[in-house]
């Protein structure tokens, strides 16, 4: 489940939507309610890296803190990685997957996996390094809501010395932990996949900065340098899904966090293109099964 009451949201612009990210702006001021933040934005960043943290148990972490946000470059580390948000909304792509992390999402990331971040805004994370020796874990990268117990094994994790004994009650906890990770179900609000193919990812960025515009296939297609039939059947090859699908999928995808970040229905429905509020409720309630009230109430 999601943590409601999010703070007010002052925009949302997606970093991944231009090559050179020189201007990643998100939702800022959001917080996750019952969630101590130990830093104030006034404070120095506690900025660290997988080098910072390095293998001496299995699984290591540490709580990040960013006063005015951060760029995290595409990398790879050879663990894996498991963050969640406890301020602020991330983009994060890894491989082909495009994903929005509000607070109280969280993605694990397999090992080997090349991948970036962005968030703007203050920022409060934790994040876990776990080796491939440790089990259990997912098979494969997953997004998931995070519960209040995995999030209060995760806290209590993170008091923990780095040389934890993993034969006693800290090694049980570390266990617990990565299981109730691999258990979580995966989130639906992960985003739809990106194509390869680098003039439908031009088509796919406009529409991340700016989902509300209106173009029909034909003026996709124009932009894209194809026709309409080769426009339709590579974007489905790539993607899976239809363009029209796909855009949709995006656009519930960012409704989901802006509704978890404190906009009304009515203003996720305008910033998002929809024609009128109750176009967009019914296609929020088909695609998550709740009217985006409930979901906001969460």
């Amino acid at each position: 489940m999601m943590w409601p009451g999010f703070g007010p949201i002052v925009e949302h612009i997606d970093p991944f939507a231009t090559a050179a990210y020189e201007d990643p702006r998100l939702i800022s001021n959001c917080r996750c309610p019952g969630i101590p933040l130990s830093a104030e934005p006034s404070e120095p960043p506690i900025d660290q890296s997988s080098a910072d943290h390095p293998p001496v148990r299995p699984v290591v972490g540490f709580y990040g803190r960013q006063p005015t946000g951060y760029y995290d470059p595409p990398h790879v580390h050879d663990r894996a990685q498991f963050s969640y948000r406890l301020e602020g909304v991330a983009a994060v792509r890894a491989g082909d997957a495009s994903i929005v992390l509000p607070p109280g999402r969280g993605v694990w990331i397999p090992a080997g996996l090349r991948h970036e971040v962005s968030c703007a805004g203050p920022a409060a994370y934790n994040v876990l390094y776990v080796t491939t020796a440790a089990s259990p874990q997912p098979d494969g990268l997953r997004v998931l809501d995070i519960s209040p117990f995995l999030h209060a094994l995760v806290e209590e994790f993170l008091t923990f010395d780095g040389l934890y004994d993993e034969a006693g009650r800290e090694g049980e906890i570390v266990r617990l932990m990565l299981g109730e990770i691999t258990r979580a179900p995966p989130s639906t609000e992960a985003g739809p996949k990106l194509p390869e193919d680098v003039r439908l990812q031009r088509v796919c960025a406009a529409l991340r900065r700016d989902p509300a515009d209106g173009r029909d296939i034909d003026a996709w297609a124009t932009e894209a340098g194809m026709s309409r039939r080769t426009f339709t059947r590579n974007f489905r090859q790539e993607t899976g899904m239809s363009f029209v699908a796909w855009r949709q999928q995006l656009r519930m995808t960012q409704a989901a966090a802006l509704l978890g970040a404190g906009q009304s229905s009515t203003q996720v429905a305008q910033a998002l293109g929809f024609s009128s509020l109750s176009a967009f409720a019914t296609l929020f309630q088909r695609s998550f099964g709740l009217s985006p009230g409930r979901y906001a109430r969460r």
